[in-house]
């Protein structure tokens, strides 16, 4: 990655595939909810989980962050969604009145110190000795604040607690009024293009896609390992 040399203040991440691992997690989280139903083994009820877990993901809305409709109930939509992945479950493999149960040992295991993106915990730790580090994530904050816990970060923003998500400007503008800090001293870092890079684009902010197998679109600086920034910065 090639730019002009910048000076920056402060680093933000996203959270979820750029420090953890969203997929990992998940599945942790479905395997624990099948512990708690005493049904270990049964690749049958993980399959109608993770499977509704992807498709209905997008019928509710939640990657649709873009629109107004779902930038402002986007927490309640996402507590339904969790609620009906063991619903359909219960519907399609009975879970025998259990449902509740397991959806609750799911979000306890999914709120669990995040599994690290490759090096991250290194990286962050390695930019934290001349930069002031953060994470800015979209979800809830029962779930995020615990997932990023082993990471070595000035602070976490999330959305929940912002009360505006990604792309939204507001929830960058928030940071910087929360950091004190004027755009140009920021540099936003995720791998979400219509999240992280165009609401940091929208708010003034420079930024950085973490390309991890995507075409990057002219004008958009990349990078395909976060181990870049050390030279980069």
């Amino acid at each position: 990655m090639t730019a002009e040399q910048r000076t920056y203040r402060y680093l933000i991440f996203d959270a979820d595939d750029t420090l953890v691992d969203y997929g990992k997690d998940s599945r942790r989280a479905f395997r624990a909810a099948l512990s708690a139903l005493g049904r270990e083994n049964d690749e049958t009820l993980m399959r109608a989980m993770v499977e509704f877990d992807y498709g209905n993901w997008d019928a509710v809305g939640l990657s649709d962050v873009h629109l107004p409709a779902v930038q402002t109930a986007y927490h309640d939509l996402y507590r339904t969604h969790v609620r009906g992945i063991f619903e359909h479950a219960d519907r399609t493999c009975s879970l025998e009145g259990k449902a509740r149960q397991a959806e609750e040992a799911f979000l306890d295991a999914f709120s669990m110190p995040g599994q690290e993106i490759p090096g991250a915990r290194r990286i962050i730790a390695e930019l934290r000795k001349r930069y002031r580090v953060y994470a800015a994530t979209n979800g809830l904050s029962s779930l995020q604040r615990r997932r990023l816990s082993e990471f070595s970060l000035d602070g976490i923003f999330i959305s929940e607690e912002i009360g505006a998500i990604k792309p939204n400007a507001d929830f960058f503008r928030y940071i910087l009024h929360a950091l004190g800090a004027a755009p140009s001293e920021c540099l936003v870092v995720g791998d979400s293009l219509s999240s992280d890079i165009a609401g940091a684009q929208a708010a003034g902010i420079d930024c950085v896609w973490f390309n991890r197998g995507g075409v990057c679109p002219s004008g958009v600086r990349e990078i395909k390992d976060l181990a870049e920034l050390l030279t980069f910065l």
